[in-house]
């Protein structure tokens, strides 16, 4: 989870040095030097489980991520809407996340640790149930993908040699609309369409003291877009046993916005190739979201419900990403991801003590979709493994509940001959709360 967005600017070639003269030669051809022998990138965008952020549900994030089978409060309308037949009064239901992450990166030569490593995360849900429908409906508003990554400024001057940005960001909100209709009394079916709208931001140091010898820039990448996705759900419920089948439509945003630089040169200082270039451009560029399939499974007992989960999530759909800028598109070549499909794994278990208060406990795996060939520090994704356990309390005024997750990241080593060579652990903890009541 942990997640993250990112866009690399980096400017360089050869012609760079023609531009110096005079005393400083000597210093900015070594840092020319150096910065060319980094890799050749210019702007580079990635995102956290690849981008996505935890299931928008507290009893999901309860159990492990499970909950495609269970499917009974209004969070449903999201995470399966064949559920909502589930419910038989019109339901609110609202949770926030607290995350605190950490990534610890280790070289050669230096070291770091990610800053800004807190953010907040809500969902909100309300299930309509008509006393002469069978039709049961549901709207919801979460951030499924986003999350932000900075590093410290100077430490991406110094030790990664301009090679990445320092800060990225996606902002994510989904509204959904979605109904369910029972075909037995058993099987149910269900479907909801999602409007997303989605911003993202850059910034990256631009070396222009090893350039034109003037002072550096920041570079900034913005962009935004509005689109739309949809889902499909089915559930068998025939107790004590319940399934739950939901399929994720894969999707795309275009971005429109502005690429832009600060304390942009005199342009007779700049080399022949970025003659050219102007200090601020509209820009564009296309992120693919992916095709997600769940099932999950739900023995319900009497005092004891186990439920298992597992996800296919098919983040091939990342092979590139192409920046339009304009006159700046020579800055930004193509950008390879190459991510792999990936799975997702979830076991849990609840006790329920009394009719008042129960207890859960789960566990999960979680496979990063991110290749070693194209790691970058902005997204310092990894397998991981999840931790959960929560409480909930059941009151005339509503459904109170409380959990904790840990996320055990296994360790990157990463060696790709590049400046961000080195060592990343990472580490994350959620702490959220969910209220669900009657309307």
């Amino acid at each position: 989870m942990n997640g993250f967005k990112k866009i690399w600017l980096f400017i360089q070639t050869p012609g760079t040095l023609l531009a110096i003269q005079g005393s400083e030669a000597k210093r900015r051809h070594e840092m020319i030097k150096k910065i060319i022998a980094g890799t050749v990138i210019v702007v580079n965008l990635s995102f956290c489980q690849g981008y996505r952020n935890p299931p928008a549900g507290t009893q999901a994030m309860m159990n492990a991520g499970s909950f495609a089978a269970q499917a009974d409060d209004a969070s449903s309308c999201v995470l399966n809407p064949a559920g909502l037949v589930l419910i038989k009064q019109n339901q609110f239901h609202s949770g926030i996340l607290g995350i605190f992450s950490e990534t610890k990166y280790s070289g050669s030569l230096s070291s770091a640790k990610k800053e800004n490593d807190f953010a907040l995360l809500g969902h909100m849900y309300f299930a309509v149930a008509p006393e002469k429908s069978p039709m049961s409906f549901g709207f919801g508003i979460t951030s499924p993908y986003g999350q932000k990554t900075e590093w410290n400024k100077a430490f991406t001057e110094s030790a990664w040699a301009y090679s990445v940005p320092y800060s990225g960001e996606m902002k994510f909100i989904t509204f959904t609309a979605a109904m369910g209709l029972p075909i037995t009394e058993h099987l149910s079916i269900g479907s909801g369409i999602d409007i997303n709208t989605s911003s993202v931001k850059t910034m990256q140091s631009v070396p222009w003291s090893y350039i034109t010898g003037t002072p550096d820039g920041i570079a900034i990448l913005k962009g935004d877009d509005t689109g739309t996705s949809f889902r499909i759900g089915i559930h068998y419920h025939n107790n004590p046993h319940s399934f739950g089948l939901v399929w994720s439509s894969p999707f795309e945003m275009n971005y429109s916005g502005s690429f832009s630089m600060t304390n942009f040169p005199d342009r007779s200082l700049l080399p022949g190739p970025f003659s050219g270039i102007e200090k601020s451009v509209k820009s564009n560029f296309s992120i693919k979201f992916p095709e997600i399939y769940s099932l999950g499974y739900q023995w319900n007992g009497e005092k004891i419900a186990i439920r298992l989960g597992t996800e296919f999530v098919k983040y091939s759909c990342l092979k590139h990403i192409v920046v339009d800028a304009g006159p700046d598109s020579i800055l930004i070549p193509e950008i390879v991801k190459n991510w792999n499909d990936v799975s997702t794994y979830s076991a849990s278990i609840e006790y329920r003590i009394s009719r008042i208060c129960s207890i859960n406990a789960g566990i999960g795996f979680v496979e990063s979709p991110v290749p070693d060939s194209t790691f970058e520090p902005t997204l310092p994704d990894a397998n991981r493994y999840i931790y959960t356990f929560g409480t909930t309390f059941n009151t005339k005024k509503g459904r109170f509940s409380v959990f904790y997750i840990y996320n055990q990241f296994e360790k990157r080593n990463i060696q790709q001959g590049r400046f961000t060579d080195g060592i990343y652990k990472s580490s994350g903890s959620f702490v959220g709360c969910g209220y669900t009541a009657g309307i």
